[in-house]
């Protein structure tokens, strides 16, 4: 079954018959009754009675009517949406964010959606950037906030944020507040993500580069956990800034910025290759956009905005990137 085959049914439904419905599409009436045998041999039952004054449809051919029409407005209506830019106020997106900066601006993005498109629906998803990328990969989610991750045949990467990393500690830590060699992780007993959690990937392969080896106390899979142990004193972890900046506020907490800068993690938003890239959706990736702007300079969050495309974090003694926003 295609289009044309529906188009061809709907027009001899108008017609009657098969001979007034080819003089208005313009081909053989033995042309016309092949595709019309090939679209009911396709669904298996018979859509037309035929007899001497043209045809009439079978029950299976009102039901195929119903359907084709309900089909080809559908069509239009988002020809007509694609040609003029509106955007399907009543669709429904779902973004997956990774938790470190979800926490720090899911509730004022879900807020602002609502604001700008009220008969939406927006879902937002949590979890470490190994599950957001296997749902983006499987359409599972239409946007995913990403840690370096690259375009690929399954997913399409659009750079958001070169975000900067952070040694966190208690505020009552003892030892030196300036900058942080990456050969401290080396030296005291760490509390980090997993191996498989893309933040962790990116102090491997700053660590690696150095001959460095992390000592890692423990692997917590879970920002909120991650924060507790560090409060309590168990040992120091590496977050983003936007994951801790409440922490920060109140006393709690206290980071302290690398001297490497290949301690910097490449945040994107990644969308479904094979899947269907709607205005609404376009819509949702500029709202991320315009919040992670927004609070760069409120010292919300801590990175690069700008001039992204193939940012990646440097190796030692490479130039550093741009200068933050703000």
């Amino acid at each position: 079954m295609d289009l044309q085959q529906i188009r061809y049914f709907l027009e001899t439904v108008a017609a009657g018959s098969l001979s007034r419905a080819a003089v208005r599409l313009g081909i053989s009436q033995p042309a016309l009754s092949r595709q019309i045998g090939n679209l009911e041999a396709s669904l298996q039952q018979n859509l037309f009675y035929r007899h001497g004054r043209g045809v009439s449809l079978t029950d299976a051919g009102r039901r195929f009517e119903e359907v084709a029409r309900d089909v080809v407005r559908r069509l239009a209506d988002v020809r007509t949406e694609l040609a003029t830019g509106a955007i399907d106020d009543t669709g429904s997106v779902t973004l997956g964010m990774p938790p470190s900066l979800s926490a720090s601006m899911g509730a004022d993005l879900a807020l602002r959606f609502a604001a700008e498109f009220p008969r939406a629906r927006l879902r937002l998803r949590e979890a470490f950037s190994a599950v957001l990328l296997e749902w983006t990969e499987a359409a599972r989610v239409d946007i995913a906030v990403l840690y370096d991750a690259r375009s690929s045949p399954s997913l399409v990467a659009t750079p958001l944020l070169l975000e900067d990393l952070f040694m966190i500690e208690p505020p009552a830590a003892r030892g030196a507040t300036e900058p942080v060699q990456l050969q401290e992780l080396a030296s005291r007993a760490c509390i980090l993500p997993g191996p498989e959690n893309g933040l962790r990937r990116v102090v491997d392969a700053a660590c690696a580069a150095e001959g460095v080896r992390p000592r890692v106390l423990t692997e917590v899979d879970c920002v909120a956990a991650l924060k507790q142990l560090v409060e309590r004193g168990v040992g120091p972890t590496v977050l983003p800034f936007g994951a801790v900046h409440r922490e920060v506020r109140d006393g709690r907490l206290r980071v302290r910025p690398f001297r490497s800068a290949s301690m910097r993690a490449l945040l994107v938003l990644a969308t479904p290759a094979n899947k269907p890239f709607t205005p609404l959706t376009r819509a949702v990736m500029r709202i991320v956009q315009d919040e992670v702007a927004r609070l760069v300079p409120l010292d919300v969050l801590r990175g690069v905005t700008r001039n992204l495309e193939g940012a990646r974090p440097r190796p030692r003694g490479e130039r550093e990137a741009p200068e933050p926003i703000g």
